[in-house]
């Protein structure tokens, strides 16, 4: 009886640190992740990624982290990093359209336009009234050589008043 009770009491210490490494480390990872939001909103970027890879460390499951640390990328031009982020982001969690959209917008600018066209193709699967899905989409059509499917997609982002849509259709599809 004296080992049961011992044995109970060990596995209710156990039990007991588990749950308290468990808080200390979550408030570690938010600890960091404010840290290097912090970084990011005084616009040292470099600050910011470091922050966010040590908070990755810590909770390698927290899709806003890869998604800011990403965010930050894009800010210093690092688009294969960003993309890398956004990858991880669609493996945690698909549904997301965000992501998506910000990885297209990275493939954008690496000049990867059906890969920019394949992501806001999902982005407005998830979410059809995106119309910065629909600008990025066009756009990137209308460079590649589809001007009729382009434009459509221009046309659809204006409707949905997102931003420069206008202007764009003024540059890309004026006859």
């Amino acid at each position: 009886m004296k080992t049961l009770s011992s044995t109970s009491t060990v596995k209710s210490i156990s039990l007991i640190m588990l749950f308290i490494s468990q808080i200390t480390f979550s408030q570690s990872a938010e600890k960091l992740f404010n840290i290097a939001f912090q970084k990011s909103d005084s616009g040292d970027f470099k600050g910011a990624i470091e922050y966010y890879t040590k908070c990755i460390e810590l909770e390698p499951n927290l899709t806003e982290a890869y998604h800011n640390r990403a965010l930050n990328r894009g800010n210093l031009k690092d688009y294969e990093g960003a993309i890398s982020d956004y990858n991880k982001c669609i493996s945690i969690d698909s549904t997301t359209f965000d992501y998506y959209y910000n990885r297209g917008t990275a493939k954008y600018f690496m000049s990867d336009f059906i890969g920019c066209i394949k992501d806001n193709s999902k982005v407005i699967t998830l979410n059809p009234n995106f119309g910065l899905a629909y600008l990025n989409r066009g756009l990137a059509s209308v460079i590649i050589g589809d001007k009729v499917g382009g434009c459509l997609d221009l046309n659809k982002a204006k409707e949905l008043k997102a931003k420069n849509a206008e202007e764009i259709i003024i540059d890309y599809c004026s006859d």
